[in-house]
């Protein structure tokens, strides 16, 4: 039954914000899913160096910093937005609860009830960016936003199944699980295209050519993350995924 209310919370939300056009560029809500996607990598890192004070302090600045964009979409709103921006916040709020509560992390134990949350409440975010229509214009270099959206979740749920094997993305959702394959070769062509597409965009490229070099890192500890011998390297890839998007926040910035 917990489940299926936060599937109909999730639809609630969806569809009060349906059809309506956002205050913010599609860039900026891109920005806001990659943030759902660090929120829930940074849950699982609490598991994996329990409960680092550190690891806590810079989840609850990432969630703050959340929180600050949805009331800044909130003072944007008109007419239909405002029911957006409502929906955001409330999604935001579960988020931030569930992220800054892990029990794996304090008190040593496996709650699937905890990682289904965490699993929804993401998804729950990620979900009202997908519906909402942005309107135009659709801001600054989206294709790179994406990119960044695409690596934090794959970060994500690398960091999930390094912290405990059943803590991935089917847990309460009923979704397959990721093929790492697929997704880091996917990211490899969205990278690959981009590097053409800003050749001659100095600082496009500078932000291109530090993904390049910090996924080149990562990327060859993914194919086979799936096997339980595989050797992970969890902290670095949340450390090298945490700069990419800082550093993509940085040029999409208005």
């Amino acid at each position: 039954m917990k489940k299926q209310g936060m599937w109909m919370l999730a639809g609630a939300l969806m569809a009060t914000v349906s059809g309506a056009q956002a205050a913010f560029s599609a860039t900026e809500l891109a920005m806001m899913e990659a943030d759902a996607w660090r929120a829930r990598m940074g849950f699982h890192l609490l598991s994996i160096r329990g409960d680092n004070p550190e690891d806590r302090d810079a989840l609850r600045q990432l969630l703050d910093d959340g929180q600050g964009r949805v009331a800044e979409l909130k003072g944007q709103a008109e007419g239909k937005e405002v029911a957006q921006a409502s929906a955001f916040d409330t999604a935001w709020d579960d988020l931030s609860k569930r992220a800054l509560d892990n029990p794996l992390a304090s008190l040593g134990y496996a709650d699937y009830g905890a990682m289904s949350e965490m699993n929804t409440t993401t998804l729950a975010v990620a979900e009202l960016v997908e519906e909402a229509d942005p309107g135009e214009p659709e801001g600054a270099y989206l294709d790179i936003a994406e990119l960044s959206v695409s690596m934090q979740r794959l970060a994500s749920e690398y960091l999930a199944l390094a912290a405990f094997p059943s803590a991935g993305m089917p847990t309460g959702t009923g979704l397959p699980p990721m093929d790492f394959a697929i997704e880091a070769k996917s990211i490899d062509d969205q990278l690959e295209s981009l590097k053409g597409r800003y050749a001659s965009d100095v600082p496009a490229s500078e932000v291109l050519a530090f993904v390049e070099q910090r996924w080149v890192f990562v990327r060859n500890t993914i194919p086979r993350m799936n096997e339980n011998d595989a050797n992970k390297v969890p902290y670095l890839f949340y450390r090298y995924a945490t700069q990419v998007a800082e550093r993509v926040e940085e040029l999409v910035a208005p």
